[in-house]
């Protein structure tokens, strides 16, 4: 049941605290809050409570969300390409609108077979 204020619960939370809220029947936060110093509550992105929770993994995690917006994933998938269409294996690319996120394992003259680079090759290609 709600308070006299409506719906809403009230806890007293010291400052520096990241709380994450996950929607009924969830166990995946779906919202963020820091409280701050002087004692006000802010909103956060869910990336950026992550990163101060765990900053050691803040570079996997960008590398993951940047890789999935490309639709990419760690196998290898096949697409039909255009005759001439200059792919080549074992070379990095562009995809879907982000920077050197593709690998292509494979190329013939019809088709070719890409997959999301891993976090561990961007590092040592110096691009993550």
């Amino acid at each position: 049941m709600g308070d006299a204020d409506g719906d809403q619960a009230r806890y007293a939370v010291p400052p520096g605290t990241l709380v994450a809220v996950a929607p009924p029947r969830s166990s995946s936060p779906s919202r963020a809050y820091a409280v701050e110093p002087d004692g006000t509550v802010a909103e956060l992105p869910l990336a950026e409570a992550e990163d101060r929770i765990d900053p050691e993994g803040a570079g996997r995690r960008a590398w993951r969300r940047r890789t999935s917006r490309c639709g990419l994933g760690e196998r290898p998938f096949r697409f039909d390409a255009a005759a001439g269409h200059g792919y080549e294996a074992d070379v990095i690319y562009d995809w879907a609108g982000e920077e050197y996120v593709a690998a292509c394992t494979r190329a013939t003259a019809r088709c070719v077979w890409m997959r999301a680079v891993t976090y561990e090759e961007a590092r040592e290609l110096g691009i993550a």
